[in-house]
């Protein structure tokens, strides 16, 4: 009996303390109780009683009178009275007491849930965010500005505080938007968590994680897997695109060439992004940066038309190899492509990573991109132990007419960033006119940025170089130096520039997927049909060819797109702007551009050039051709002059088709 009580206890207090229909049901269970002793007692004790004025009433009706207005007890013949008054006491604590608490305590629940993210809802056309970090409000913000997601709901997944998640996310947002922002507080690791986000109806999804995660890429591939897996169950499922972020570029880097479970495609549109290539693209190719109301406009590295006669050259200067560093200089490597060059070989981009351990990580650059260097020179320089003499390095493979035919060229310097050699190199470059110098300042301790970019040689200064300071939370000091709140904008810091902060660094662009879809479309509408089309399909029709297409040719697509801008100004027009057709020189010279890009993405991307014998059977062998590019092996590695006509024709016609993506990007913004 003990026992029995004892089970019971854990029993009701079990369901009690859970959500508040099983209070609910307790409630119900004892108020049939009460009516059941109610009526034993009403039929043993006071069934012979008089009624007053309640007469006329069956004695169901005479006992909930008697349960619900303990006043009905006067109407009861003064002998019942002591039964009569049990009755409406057991009546007043039951209903006046337990009902009102039950109550209570189930709407305070339901609050307390809704806050803290325990309530599902069962959303469609929603926005999906999994996970949480600093970037994560202005996503939102982002969201809630762009029409395309208007009236939509944004559902965030936490395993945080959810009141304290949502309060950061508010105060990005402006009050009439905050109501659009609901929390789930959910596991990202747990299948049956992650059926409450009701991905299957989403829009979109973000899978973000959370920052400080040691095996936070790996987390993330696996909450994308279940994913897929409750996506596989669900009957109708659109494929829906799945924006993945990861932390370490590495990762970042073998994802943008590895193609997912072919599986995989039926049910999602894999979309990976990361914070270091994120910020290069803001600096490098959408070249703005907004903080709320105020907008940072970066200066391109090509400020100036660098077409086939221009005497000058780009060179961006790297003041530490931090991660950031690296992918700044391997995005401009991607982009700073000009004409010039095959007019005089010495105009070469020239990017410079400066930095105390330049040798390992040289060393460490190198070992990632052997395959660029297994073509490419490079230059070495050590101002700690050495005079800073200049060695070249030359490629690791090739020679002759098959090595050093690219428009890049990579010098590393080992050195400290404020040492008197290096500020007197900085005030050197900064004086030669032939030079676009811009110089980043990436360091490992960020807080040391600051101190690097306000000391720089005063000829740095007057010579308005562009000077892009990283920075770790806030650019609100910067933006007063530079004089940004002032109309004329004049000062000594007037051209330095934040970058680099962590709360804002993913830009919901959708111009570029668009622009990325438009070139596929081109290149797939040339194998087709053997000419280039004169006008586009609709939306629809190009993200449905988009999406067949392997990760790595989409990243190719998207490379392809970014490189537009440059192009442009190559060629004297605006970015947004050029003539309905372009000149047959124009094509020609922006064509040959157009490969020596190509080669660089490619061997970026982790191609290489074959060699000689194994070039000679892929130019035999259709099949092995086919066996060698599964390999990450292209024979159109190799200067222009050395292509077939039809692989120049591949370049060609995107040249060609300029006119027609510009048209396009206009009409979708």
């Amino acid at each position: 009996m003990k026992a029995l009580i004892q089970r019971f206890r854990i029993l009701f207090d079990r369901t009690f303390a859970a959500q508040g229909w099983k209070q609910l049901a307790w409630l119900v269970a004892a108020i049939l109780l009460v009516f059941i002793i109610g009526w034993l007692l009403h039929f043993l004790f006071i069934s012979g009683a008089t009624y007053n004025d309640l007469s006329g009433l069956s004695w169901q009706q005479r006992l909930f009178q008697l349960l619900i207005d303990p006043g009905a007890v006067d109407y009861v013949s003064a002998d019942h009275h002591l039964v009569a008054q049990i009755l409406a006491l057991i009546g007043t604590i039951l209903f006046g007491g337990c009902l009102i608490s039950v109550i209570s305590n189930m709407l305070q629940r339901h609050v307390e849930n809704f806050k803290e993210g325990g309530i599902s809802y069962q959303l469609k056309d929603h926005v999906v965010i999994i996970g949480f970090d600093d970037m994560v409000p202005s996503l939102i913000a982002q969201i809630c500005r762009d029409p395309r997601y208007e009236g939509c709901h944004i559902l965030v997944q936490t395993t945080e505080p959810a009141q304290t998640v949502k309060g950061y996310i508010d105060r990005n947002l402006p009050k009439k938007q905050e109501g659009r922002v609901l929390m789930a507080n959910a596991r990202r690791d747990s299948e049956e968590d992650l059926q409450r986000l009701y991905t299957t109806q989403a829009r979109e999804v973000f899978v973000i994680g959370n920052r400080d995660e040691v095996d936070h890429d790996s987390m993330n591939i696996d909450c994308l897997k279940k994913i897929v897996e409750i996506h596989k169950r669900a009957k109708n499922c659109p494929i829906i695109p799945f924006t993945v972020f990861f932390a370490y570029h590495n990762t970042f880097s073998v994802f943008q060439v590895t193609d997912l479970a072919e599986e995989w495609r039926k049910y999602i549109e894999f979309r990976p992004f990361n914070f270091y290539e994120g910020w290069a693209k803001k600096v490098l190719i959408s070249r703005f940066y907004t903080d709320g109301y105020t907008k940072t406009e970066y200066p391109a590295l090509d400020r100036e038309q660098m077409g086939p006669n221009s005497q000058k050259y780009v060179h961006l200067v790297i003041l530490g190899m931090s991660r950031l560093g690296v992918a700044l200089g391997t995005e401009a490597a991607h982009l700073m492509h000009f004409p010039n060059y095959f007019k005089d070989h010495s105009k070469k981009t020239r990017i410079t990573f400066i930095d105390i351990h330049a040798d390992r990580e040289m060393d460490i650059f190198k070992n990632r991109y052997r395959h660029l260097f297994q073509i490419m020179s490079s230059t070495y320089r050590d101002f700690e132990d050495g005079k800073g003499e200049e060695q070249v390095l030359p490629p690791t493979l090739f020679t002759g007419k098959q090595a050093d035919f690219l428009d890049i060229r990579f010098e590393f310097i080992k050195a400290r960033a404020e040492s008197v050699a290096i500020q007197k190199l900085l005030a050197k470059w900064a004086m030669d006119n032939d030079k676009l110098l811009t110089i980043a300042v990436c360091l490992k301790k960020p807080k040391m940025n600051m101190d690097i970019g306000l000391y720089l040689p005063d000829v740095v200064y007057e010579r308005n170089t562009p000077i892009l300071l990283q920075q770790q939370s806030s650019a609100a000091l910067l933006s007063m130096l530079n004089c940004e709140w002032k109309e004329d904008k004049v000062s000594k810091f007037s051209h330095l520039f934040p970058f680099g902060m962590m709360d804002n660094y993913f830009d919901l662009n959708s111009r570029e997927i668009q622009v990325a879809q438009t070139i596929n479309y081109i290149y797939d509408y040339f194998f087709k049909h053997g000419s280039t089309p004169t006008e586009l399909p609709d939306e629809k029709t190009m993200h449905d060819l988009w999406i067949q297409l392997p990760v790595a040719l989409q990243w190719s697509n998207y490379y392809n797109s970014y490189s537009i801008g440059p192009k442009l100004r190559a060629l004297g027009y605006a970015e947004d702007s050029c003539p309905e057709e372009l000149s047959d020189e124009e094509v020609n010279v922006i064509a040959q551009v157009e490969h020596n890009r190509w080669c660089m993405e490619k061997l970026l991307l982790g191609f290489r050039k074959p060699d000689a014998e194994t070039l000679h059977r892929m130019e035999k062998d259709a099949e092995f051709r086919k066996q060698c590019r599964q390999l990450f092996i292209h024979q159109d590695i190799r200067p222009y002059e050395d292509l077939s006509e039809d692989s120049k024709d591949l370049d060609r016609i995107m040249v060609h088709c300029l006119p027609l993506i510009i048209k396009q990007r206009k009409s979708t913004r």
